[in-house]
C-alpha cells in the first residue's frame, strides 16, 4: 500500500474535491491517483484518463510521493475557467497539508501504541519473571517470552556468568542445538565484544563479520544481549537464526532489550535469594548438628528427619489414590526440610544428664546399692549377687514386667541393721525411680523433655526468616502432638494439627525407632513400620500418611543419603 492511499481516505478525499469543484462551475472534474492506480474520481472526467498524460487544458499537481492531482473542465477544455489553476494550487496545498498532518497523527499513534506495548510487555515480564525466586524459573520464563516474540530465532539460550571462574555457562536453551555446542558461542570475539561493551547487537550475516570464525556452521544470524543488574553482567540472552531466515530487526533488539532489563533484575534477586538460602541452610544445618551432637546416639537425627519429611511430602503430593487432596509446592518442600532441621532446637535447654540419661539410676548409685546388698548378704548369710544382677538388668530395661515390679517392692521392704542403725536396702526414692514403667526418665525429667517443642518455638519465633515459611513454627511446635490429643506440649487434637506436622511426627518416630538410644536398641524396619501402623490404628497418627510412608519407605529412605546445601524436590526422590 502506497503512502498516499494509506494516509488519504477515499471518502474524505471525495468530500474535499466535491466541495472544491462547486467553485469551478459546471463540467469540472478532479482525479487523484497514486503509484498503484486511481484513488478518487469526482465529476465527469473522461474515461481512460491517464493522469501522467492528461488532456490539454487540464491542471496537474504532484501530491506526496508518486501521487497526481488532475483537474479539468469539459465545457472549456482549452482554457482556464473560473481560475482552475488557482483552485488546483489550493487543492494541492490542502492535500499536502492533509498528508503531513495525517502522517504526524499516525506517527504519534504508532509511538503511543509502541509505548503501550512496551509498558504492557514490561508489566507482564515483571510479573512473570518475579513469580519465582528460583534462577532456573526466571531463565525459563525469559526463554519462553523470547520464543513467543515472533523473531526469526530458531535457537535461544541464556548464558550465566560464573562469578568464581568468569566463564559463561549455558544455563538453559531451546532449539535443535545442544547446550554443549551452544557454549562455543561464548568463545567467539563477537560474544566477548558485546559483553565488554554491555550493549546488545544484531549480526544478520555472520560470514561477513570478522569476529565470527564459523564456530557453529548451522547459525547464520545472531542477536546478543547482555543480562545486567546494577552495572554487573550476570549473563547473556542469545537468539540465533539458522539457514535462510528473515533478518533480525531493530524492533526485535528493542523488545528483547526490554525483556533482558527486567530479567536481569529478577535474576539478580533470584541469585541473591539463593545465596541467602544457602547461608541460611548452612546455619540451620550447623545448628541442628550442634544440638544433635550433645548426645552421640542422636547425631544426624535432625538431618535425617528433614530429608525423610521432605521425601514423605513429595510422595504424598504425588499420590492420587489415598492423598489426592494433598498438594504441596517447592516452597512447602523447602519449609518442611527446615522444620526437620530445627524441630529439636529446644533441647538446648534440656540438662545434659537428662538428655543423655542411659539408666534409671546412675552407675555409681547402683554400686552403692550393691554395697548395701553385699553387707546385707554377709550378715544374713544370703546370696546377694543374683539380686544385684537383677537390679542392674531392671536399671537398663526399657519396659518393666509385673514380676520386676513385685521384685522391687519386696526388696524395698528388706532392711539392714548395723551398729544399732537400720536402713532400707532399697530406699523408697530409689524404688520409685527404678519403677519407672517405660524408659529411664522420672516424671519430672520427662516433663523437662516434653517442654522442648514449646522451647523450640520460643527460640525461633523472633527470627525474621520464618516469615517466608508460614507453617514452619507450627510444624516444630506440633511434631510431638497426636491426633487423639495424647501428645505434647499442648495436647492438640486432629482438627488443629496440620498435615505437615503429621508428616514430621511420623518420620521423627520412625528415625527414633530405627536408631540406638540409651534406653533401647534400634529396631528393624519391619518392626518400626509395624509400630507406626499400630499408632495409626490407635488414632494417634494419620492413617493415610502412615500408609503412604510405609508403602514408599525404601524410596523415601534413599533421600537420607543425599546431602546438598540447598535441597529441592529434584534432590529427594527420582
Amino acid at each position: 500500500m502506497s503512502r498516499l492511499s494509506r494516509l488519504l481516505k477515499p471518502r474524505r478525499l471525495e468530500k474535499l474535491l466535491g466541495n472544491a469543484l462547486r467553485l469551478a462551475g459546471p463540467g469540472a472534474y478532479a482525479v487523484v491517483s497514486g503509484p498503484e492506480g486511481e484513488l478518487v474520481r469526482v465529476g465527469p472526467a473522461p474515461e481512460g484518463l491517464d493522469p501522467t498524460s492528461p488532456p490539454q487544458g487540464c491542471q496537474t499537481r504532484r501530491v506526496g510521493r508518486g501521487g497526481i492531482l488532475v483537474m479539468g473542465c469539459g465545457d472549456a477544455p482549452d482554457g482556464d475557467p473560473s481560475g482552475l489553476s488557482a483552485l488546483a494550487d489550493l487543492l494541492g496545498e490542502l492535500l499536502e497539508d492533509s498528508l503531513a498532518r495525517e502522517e504526524v497523527r499516525r506517527a504519534l499513534a504508532d509511538e503511543t501504541l509502541e509505548q503501550y506495548r512496551e509498558v504492557a510487555l514490561t508489566q507482564r515480564a515483571t510479573l512473570e519473571f518475579n513469580a519465582s525466586m528460583k534462577l532456573l524459573d526466571v531463565v525459563r520464563s525469559l526463554l519462553k517470552e523470547a520464543r513467543n516474540s515472533k523473531t526469526p530465532a530458531k535457537c535461544g539460550m541464556v548464558f550465566i556468568k560464573s562469578p568464581e571462574r568468569g566463564l559463561f555457562m549455558c544455563f538453559d536453551s531451546f532449539g535443535p542445538l545442544s547446550k554443549l555446542r551452544l557454549r562455543l558461542i561464548t568463545e567467539t570475539r563477537l560474544f566477548m565484544d558485546v559483553m565488554q561493551q554491555g550493549k546488545g547487537e544484531i549480526v544478520n550475516d555472520l560470514t561477513s563479520d570478522p569476529r565470527w570464525a564459523g564456530e557453529l556452521e548451522e547459525i547464520s544470524a545472531l542477536l546478543i544481549l547482555p543480562l545486567v543488574s546494577s552495572g554487573t553482567v550476570l549473563g547473556a540472552l542469545v537468539l540465533a537464526g539458522m539457514e535462510e531466515v528473515e533478518p533480525f530487526q531493530s524492533v526485535h533488539l528493542k523488545r528483547m532489550g526490554t525483556l533482558t532489563t527486567v530479567a536481569g533484575i529478577a535474576m539478580a534477586n533470584a541469585i541473591h535469594f539463593e545465596q541467602i538460602q544457602k547461608i541460611l541452610t548452612a546455619l540451620m544445618q550447623t545448628m541442628a548438628t550442634t544440638i544433635d551432637s550433645r548426645d552421640r546416639l542422636t547425631a544426624g537425627h535432625s538431618h535425617r528427619v528433614a530429608r525423610l519429611a521432605q521425601g514423605l511430602m513429595q510422595v504424598a503430593s504425588a499420590d492420587q489414590t489415598l492423598l489426592s487432596d494433598m498438594q504441596f509446592t517447592e516452597a512447602d518442600l523447602q519449609e518442611i526440610y527446615y522444620a526437620g532441621l530445627l524441630h529439636d532446637v529446644g533441647k538446648i535447654g534440656v540438662r545434659e544428664e537428662v538428655l543423655t540419661k542411659a539408666t534409671r539410676l546412675p552407675a555409681p548409685h547402683l554400686e552403692l546399692i550393691g554395697l548395701r546388698l553385699a553387707l546385707w548378704g554377709q550378715l544374713n548369710e544370703r546370696d546377694w549377687e543374683d539380686t544385684h544382677a537383677k537390679l542392674q538388668r531392671i536399671n537398663r530395661a526399657y519396659d518393666l514386667s509385673v514380676k520386676d515390679e513385685a521384685f522391687l517392692n519386696a526388696l524395698a521392704r528388706e532392711h539392714l541393721s548395723v551398729g544399732g542403725r537400720t536402713m532400707q536396702i532399697l530406699s523408697d526414692d530409689e524404688r520409685d525411680r527404678l519403677l519407672t514403667p517405660r524408659g529411664n526418665l522420672t516424671p519430672e525429667e520427662w516433663e523437662e523433655i516434653k517442654r522442648h517443642p514449646a522451647e523450640s518455638h520460643r527460640i525461633l519465633k523472633n527470627i525474621p526468616f520464618t516469615s517466608y515459611f508460614p507453617n514452619l513454627l507450627t510444624m516444630i511446635h506440633q511434631h510431638h502432638e497426636r491426633l487423639d490429643g495424647s501428645g505434647y506440649p499442648e495436647g492438640t487434637q486432629a482438627k488443629d494439627i496440620i498435615a505437615q506436622s503429621r508428616m514430621l511426627a511420623i518420620v521423627d518416630i520412625y528415625d527414633s525407632l530405627r536408631r540406638d538410644r540409651h534406653y533401647k536398641k534400634a529396631l528393624s524396619q519391619d518392626m518400626a513400620l509395624r509400630i507406626l501402623r499400630e499408632e495409626a490404628a490407635q488414632g494417634k497418627l494419620d492413617k493415610r500418611l502412615v500408609e503412604v510412608f510405609c508403602s514408599n519407605v525404601d524410596k523415601i529412605e534413599r533421600a537420607v543419603s543425599l546431602d546438598t546445601s540447598l535441597p529441592s524436590s529434584r534432590d529427594v526422590i527420582q
